[in-house]
């Protein structure tokens, strides 16, 4: 038996035409789905931003807001995660009693990051470029988000207790300021740059798994 392709793709088979069937496309969430994970996202943001202001903990618990956004904006898409964003810190302002200052150091370290994952979303740690790439702009990320919380802990009072850059600075410079201050920015790009591997290895291998 013998079969003749004529142009539109459409195969004849011992005079019979067979038609082929288009490529199905993959089909994302459902709507219900996303809300959830967006609803779910925010209410572990929340959380954690309010365990941020009322317990005597430092900046740490705020690391898993931008995991939360993160894993939205890899299911749900990158509106779901800017809606996820934006409600969590509005929610969670309420629920920290109005405290600025935890809400600019979620605002300036931790929105900054998220938004810059969903940029390099298609930027991974696999090939030699990608790789290149993802950690260029990780690390000029964290040598700027050092410069912003500087400048955010000498202009809000209380801030210094999260994350006190100059005190930190001064230490690490033994009393050199300028010196300190280049240790820092080094120290933050190379956790920043570990804490993006991580993300990218281990919590990408866990939302893939997630229905």
């Amino acid at each position: 038996m013998c079969a003749v392709a004529d142009e539109s793709g459409s195969t004849e088979k011992d005079g019979q035409s067979e038609k082929k069937d288009p490529p199905r496309r993959r089909r994302g969430l459902p709507p219900a789905r996303k809300t959830a994970y967006a609803a779910i996202g925010t209410a572990l943001s929340v959380v954690m931003i309010t365990i941020a202001a009322w317990l005597p903990v430092t900046i740490a618990p705020l690391v898993l807001v931008s995991v939360c956004w993160n894993i939205v904006a890899d299911k749900c898409g990158t509106l779901w995660a800017l809606l996820t964003i934006a409600a969590s810190l509005a929610l969670g302002f309420l629920c920290s009693a109005l405290n600025v200052v935890v809400l600019a150091l979620v605002a300036v370290a931790f929105v900054p990051y998220s938004l810059l994952c969903m940029l390099l979303r298609r930027f991974v740690y696999g090939g030699v470029r990608h790789t290149v790439v993802r950690i260029v702009c990780v690390s000029a990320l964290a040598a700027l988000e050092v410069l912003a919380l500087y400048f955010v802990c000498g202009a809000l009072a209380g801030a210094a207790d999260y994350a006190d850059i100059a005190g930190l600075a001064e230490t690490l410079g033994a009393g050199n300021f300028a010196l300190g201050y280049a240790m820092l920015t080094l120290v933050a790009v190379v956790i920043f740059v570990l804490v993006d591997f991580m993300y990218v290895r281990f919590v990408r291998a866990l939302v893939g798994k997630l229905k």
